[in-house]
C-alpha cells in the first residue's frame, strides 16, 4: 500500500515579504535614530520615523498634515543627473508645505538668496504667490545673508535687431518689484530686473555664485496637473545645481 501523497502550498507572498519589509524598516529606523541624535546635539528639537508607505508624495503629504509641518526637505534620488523622479515631481507640486530640494552639503547658512517674482502675474500666476515667495526668502535670511528679488522679462525688442528695452520700462518694472519688497518687509534695494528668459537668468545666477538657494513658485498646469508644473519652475528644479525652495499658492 502506497502512502497517500501530500502537497504543501507555497508560502504566500505576504509571508515571504513581511520579514524583509520589517528588516528594511528596522534598518531605516536605526538610521533615523542616529540622524535625530545628531540634530539634537546641534540644539534642534528633532524626531524621526521610518515607515513602509507608497506612493511617496501621498505618504509625505499625510505626515505634513498630521504634524502641521511648514517645510519638507528632500534630495533628488538621482534620476536624470540631479533631475527629479516622477514621484518627486508630484511631491513638489502637491505637498501642502513648501518643498526644499537640496542638491549638496548644506552650508552653515545661505548667503545669497534669490527669490524669483513676477509682479505682472504672467501665465495666470496668483497675485499672492509673490508675497509667499518673499516671505519664505525672508525666513531663510540670517545675519550676513542677502535677498535679491529677481524679476525677468523678455522685451519685444529681443526678437528684433535692437535688444535694448524701451526707455523707462526697466524702471517701471523695478518699481513694481519694490512695492512687493516693501509689503514683505524687505528693502527696496533688493529689487533686481533682468532681461532674458527666467529659467536662463536664474541658472546663470546660480552658476556665477550669486545664488546659494532659489525660491520659486510652483504652479500645477495641464490635464496632468498632479505633477506637471510651470515651465520656469520645472526647468529650474531640473537644471539648477543649487538648492531650490518650491512654494505653491496657498490653498483656497
Amino acid at each position: 500500500m502506497l502512502p497517500t501523497p501530500t502537497t504543501t502550498s507555497p508560502p504566500s507572498s505576504t509571508v515571504l515579504i513581511a520579514p524583509l519589509r520589517a528588516r528594511v524598516v528596522a534598518e531605516r529606523a536605526e538610521y533615523m535614530r542616529d540622524l535625530v541624535e545628531t540634530l539634537r546635539a546641534r540644539g534642534l528639537d528633532a524626531a524621526g520615523e521610518a515607515a513602509w508607505d507608497h506612493p511617496l508624495d501621498e505618504a509625505v503629504a499625510r505626515r505634513v498634515r498630521e504634524h502641521g509641518a511648514d517645510l519638507v526637505v528632500t534630495t533628488p534620488s538621482g534620476a536624470g543627473e540631479g533631475g527629479l523622479s516622477a514621484s518627486e515631481w508630484r511631491l513638489v507640486t502637491t505637498c501642502p508645505a513648501p518643498v526644499l530640494v537640496v542638491r549638496g552639503p548644506a552650508p552653515a547658512a545661505y548667503k545669497h538668496i534669490v527669490a524669483a517674482v513676477d509682479p505682472y502675474h504672467a501665465h495666470g500666476k496668483p497675485a499672492e504667490l509673490d508675497a509667499e515667495i518673499l516671505a519664505m526668502a525672508r525666513a531663510l535670511q540670517t545675519d550676513g545673508s542677502s535677498v535679491a528679488a529677481v524679476h525677468c522679462f523678455v522685451p519685444v525688442e529681443y526678437f528684433g535687431a535692437d535688444l535694448s528695452a524701451p526707455a523707462g520700462e526697466i524702471d517701471g518694472r523695478r518699481e513694481r518689484v519694490e512695492v512687493l519688497l516693501r509689503d514683505a518687509g524687505l528693502p527696496a534695494a533688493a529689487a533686481r530686473v533682468e532681461r532674458g528668459a527666467p529659467a536662463e537668468v536664474i541658472q546663470r545666477l546660480a552658476e556665477t555664485g550669486e545664488a546659494d538657494v532659489i525660491v520659486i513658485g510652483a504652479i500645477a498646469r495641464g490635464r496632468l496637473k498632479d505633477w506637471i508644473i510651470g515651465s520656469t519652475a520645472e526647468r529650474v528644479l531640473h537644471d539648477a545645481r543649487v538648492d531650490v525652495l518650491a512654494v505653491k499658492p496657498a490653498a483656497r
